[in-house]
């Protein structure tokens, strides 16, 4: 039986392939690919599909579509003050969800088993020894570790943008720039892989360029050519999960964070999303989010990482354009969400609170910006 670990990194395509996993649970179990539950939603879920609709292509609640990120989660909060994400609900102990992974195991005897979360990431930084106590449910075999980073300033973006559509209260990246990630996994790759190199040293690393996970295809299908595992057929396709809000409509959605209810802002964001095709937005590759300083600060303290992931990757630039880092793009974001917001009509907000939050951000885009 091999054991494989996907480790994230963030805004990677993982909820691609967790919900490409957990809406083909039962083709891949058959095929002798365990993608395990965790807590008794996600055994419900599994047994009801088993006896009777089989595998499907809806959305699944979070627990059985992320059991790995409950368990990640889960984990976390029991060594440390951060609390467990609201979207899982009622999880055992980390300790009970271990053993219901090893009792699949022994019961099922798979040839794969597939644990992947993004939480991963965060393991090494928290509490390195979360590692080999993930290691207790299966402790014979070999292990692979499969691990995709983003170029840090598309992954800062990516990142700050997630936090804004999900309604947290925090100053733009042109303000605060990446000073308030330092120190943390989301500047500092070497936080996420090197604990996992270090407590499994045996284990086999697949470390891949989002770049590179991209032009191959996405996330799924980039994870499996590497791991080395082939798929059934007839499975549900892969298909596109948490999108992420245009760039130019950020600043609108991250002033609406601040003085909206959060239900508001949720909307908001929702309205955004499913209106942005109609928009004449410019385009996320155009668009600076740091500036100028900022950018060349970033390069200067990313180069190291740089240096190191080169050490253990198999090619010798892990990052080949990393001098692109400290490249500025031609429109800034202030002047993409002007435009942006001009296109909105206040008047076809789905609530009178957005109505009036438009109508008021359109008047001080006209008169300060």
């Amino acid at each position: 039986m091999n054991v494989i670990l996907y480790i994230g990194h963030h805004k990677v395509g993982s909820t691609a392939l967790q919900v490409f996993l957990a809406q083909n649970v039962c083709a891949l179990l058959q095929a002798g690919i365990l993608y395990p539950c965790v807590e008794m939603q996600g055994f419900s879920q599994l047994l009801a599909r088993a006896i009777g609709e089989g595998d499907t292509n809806r959305w699944l609640p979070a627990n059985p579509r992320e059991p790995h990120s409950a368990l990640a989660y889960r984990m976390i909060a029991e060594v440390s003050d951060r609390p467990i994400p609201p979207q899982f609900k009622m999880l055992p102990s980390a300790r009970q969800m271990l053993h219901a992974i090893r009792q699949q195991v022994d019961y099922l005897k798979p040839h794969t088993v597939i644990l992947c979360s993004e939480a991963f990431a965060n393991f090494g930084d928290v509490d390195p020894d979360l590692i080999p106590l993930l290691r207790t449910a299966f402790p014979d075999a070999p292990v692979q570790i499969y691990c995709a980073l983003r170029r840090p300033d598309d992954y800062l973006t990516a990142w700050h943008g997630q936090r804004i559509k999900v309604g947290e209260k925090i100053p733009p990246l042109r303000e605060a720039g990446p000073r308030q990630y330092e120190g943390t996994i989301h500047s500092d790759y070497r936080r996420v892989v090197a604990p996992w190199i270090e407590k499994l040293p045996n284990a086999q690393l697949h470390l891949r360029n989002y770049g590179d996970v991209r032009v191959a295809g996405g996330s799924p299908a980039d994870f499996f050519a590497q791991i080395g595992v082939t798929l059934p057929e007839g499975l549900f396709p892969a298909g596109h999960h948490n999108p992420s809000l245009p760039l130019a409509a950020m600043e609108i959605k991250r002033r609406a964070n601040l003085v909206l209810p959060r239900g508001e802002a949720e909307k908001l964001a929702q309205h955004i999303l499913k209106t942005k095709t109609e928009i004449d937005a410019v385009q996320d590759s155009q668009i600076e989010m740091f500036g100028p300083s900022m950018r060349t600060g970033l390069l200067d303290q990313f180069t190291p990482v740089a240096a190191y992931l080169n050490t253990i990757s198999e090619k010798a630039a892990f990052f080949p354009d990393i001098d692109q880092i400290a490249a500025p793009r031609p429109v800034p974001e202030l002047e993409a969400a002007k435009h942006y917001l001009s296109q909105l009509d206040a008047g076809k907000m789905p609530t009178n609170a957005l109505k009036t939050f438009i109508a008021s951000l359109q008047r001080d885009f006209n008169s300060t910006n």
